[in-house]
């Protein structure tokens, strides 16, 4: 699971939504992605969707904040 944990960081992400996408709670996955806690049934199969999902909302509001930060410039 450190990969996964390097992965999250990678990608930008907080754990806390990962962890609300998958439909954990975040302590839990916590506990997952340091080894205390065995990962629940399904985590794994649901883990590239959600991190994806992830990514490309963060994304995208981070292109809807350019844009609004860029007309108030222009204003």
């Amino acid at each position: 699971m450190r990969n996964l944990k390097a992965e999250i960081v990678r990608r930008g992400l907080r754990q806390r939504d990962v962890a609300r996408q998958l439909g954990i709670d975040p302590t839990a996955l916590n506990m997952i992605l340091n080894g205390h806690r065995p990962p629940p049934e399904g985590f794994e199969a649901r883990l590239p969707a959600a991190l994806d999902l992830l990514e490309a909302a963060e994304r995208a509001a981070s292109e809807a904040r350019e844009r609004v930060l860029a007309q108030g410039r222009a204003a």
